[in-house]
């Protein structure tokens, strides 16, 4: 059979056969793992020497004295210095306490209404801890703060609400409370402007509510110029 090729067509059966070309194969290399920082160094410089050493959830470390807190990041080193009195997570651990925070009367006199079985008491920690669905802290400005983390503790720190404490001189004064305080009643669901009746400092106060969170479990109150948050029931609603 006869071809004919127009001038400018491409003869198909002209074409030279090309080679595929083959993809370059990938080198992979591996790289060594970073170990992490253990701090061991680090704890043992100012073990003796200071109040309390903490590992952070988020891996850092806490140093701190009377004066000051030192952060060193997850590499080891020393960023920079926070306050003494830095407050603290559930799942932070604290690893040296040379020096332990008391609990305060609001702390105690919260933690009484609450009802609360048990409670933790971490010697270096100035919150209280409890265990239930969620863990629930009472800082010592009387905050209740509910967290998802669970919190590290050792066994000798978890106590009976109705028993003294060997962990801190104020924590005696739990038992005390559970006879001056009584049962708190559900309260009726509290709203902001609502007038409500509460303890503070040992003494009865009448005030108002001026936000809450929290599911409506944390009230912001204020009175007498005084403005603090209290859990719902610590609170009692006046009609």
């Amino acid at each position: 059979m006869k071809v004919n090729v127009i001038e400018g067509q491409i003869d198909l059966f002209s074409i030279s056969i090309q080679e595929p070309i083959k993809p370059k194969e990938e080198i992979i290399i591996d790289k060594p793992k970073i170990k992490a920082y253990d701090f061991k160094e680090i704890i043992e410089q100012y073990k003796n020497s200071c109040n309390r050493i903490v590992k952070r959830i988020n891996g850092a470390l806490l140093v701190g004295f009377d004066d000051k807190t030192m952060y060193f990041n997850t590499s080891g080193k020393n960023e920079f210095d926070l306050d003494n009195d830095i407050g603290l997570m559930p799942g932070d651990e604290i690893l040296v306490a040379n020096k332990d925070i008391g609990l305060n009367d609001l702390q105690l006199s919260k933690l009484a209404i609450m009802d609360s079985k048990h409670y933790i008491k971490r010697k270096g920690d100035s919150n209280i801890i409890i265990l239930s669905s969620k863990t629930t802290v009472i800082n010592p400005k009387g905050w209740v703060i509910e967290y998802e983390q669970k919190p590290k503790y050792h066994e000798n720190e978890l106590f009976i609400t109705k028993m003294a404490s060997e962990s801190t001189d104020s924590a005696n004064k739990v038992t005390e409370m559970d006879k001056i305080i009584t049962d708190a009643k559900d309260n009726e669901k509290l709203e902001i402007g609502d007038k409500v009746e509460f303890s503070y400092e040992d003494q009865s106060f009448i005030g108002k509510v001026v936000s809450t969170y929290n599911n409506a479990e944390t009230i912001n109150v204020s009175w007498n110029g005084k403005h603090t948050a209290f859990y719902y029931k610590c609170l009692k609603k006046i009609s």
